[in-house]
């Protein structure tokens, strides 16, 4: 009777583990080092740039990338600087002081995978220094116009307004005493405001108002003309910067940086 209970128990004892290690599923490997860079190239975010020292002869550039991969800043000419970013993504690249207004394109490569930055650095003396972005606002980097505005349009009319206001408020845009747009500003009093339609050729009369903040600036649209020296185009506006640039997909696109 013992003998036969004690067969029983084992039989059930090692059906319980059994079933055990079924539902626990096989084994798992430990991660492949090598398919893991594969896995992050494969999944490659942009490069960002989000320091800047302007020097007398240099000009230091630093931001963020993937662990180890290769980080360049492209002349349109084809000059190239390049550098590794560290174990933590951190990179930083000593160029010479641009003479003028430049752009430079910059990315990233890493495991035969190459992605470029969400848009162009352009870099001023007067204006500081921003990041163009296609078919959106410009971000300033350096030379933070404070209470200015930023106008970013493209051939077809299509225009963005940005800038900085106090943090976390409601903003309307009027063109013309017209409602054309609102949006908040964000924690740091950025704001990018979207129109809701496109904007005419010629003067306009923009209001942007809301808490804290009550300005007006005339503008003055107008569609650039073609690109003969290279994909940019920067001039002096009245007070402020008129860019035109080529962007990724082809398309004219102008940057107004008002004081």
């Amino acid at each position: 009777m013992n003998a036969r209970f004690s067969l029983r128990r084992r039989a059930l004892s090692a059906l319980c583990i059994a079933l055990a290690i079924s539902a626990c599923g096989p084994v798992q490997a430990p991660p492949d080092p090598a398919q893991a860079r594969q896995d992050e190239a494969a999944y490659l975010a942009p490069p960002s740039l989000d320091r800047l020292e302007p020097g007398s002869s240099t000009l230091v550039l630093a931001g963020l990338a993937a662990p180890g991969a290769q980080v360049q800043l492209a002349r349109p000419g084809g000059e190239r600087l390049s550098t590794r970013a560290d174990a933590w993504g951190r990179w930083r690249i000593v160029a010479p002081a641009p003479d003028g207004p430049e752009v430079f394109g910059l990315s990233q490569s890493l495991a035969g995978r190459t992605v470029q930055a969400e848009g162009y650095v352009f870099l001023s003396g007067s204006q500081g220094a921003w990041l163009l972005r296609a078919g959106a606002a410009a971000r300033p980097l350096a030379g933070d116009p404070g209470g200015g505005l930023v106008i970013d349009y493209d051939r077809s009319g299509g225009t963005v307004v940005s800038g900085r206001a106090p943090a976390d408020g409601l903003l309307v845009v009027q063109v013309n005493g017209r409602r054309a747009g609102s949006g908040r500003s964000d924690a740091s009093g950025r704001f990018e405001i979207r129109l809701d339609g496109p904007l005419a050729a010629g003067e306009s009369r923009l209001r942007l108002f809301g808490e804290g903040v009550n300005r007006e600036a005339l503008l003055r649209l107008s569609p650039p003309a073609p690109l003969e020296k290279g994909p940019m185009r920067a001039l002096p506006e009245g007070a402020g910067l008129r860019i035109d640039w080529l962007t990724p997909g082809g398309g004219l696109q102008t940057t107004q940086i008002l004081p």
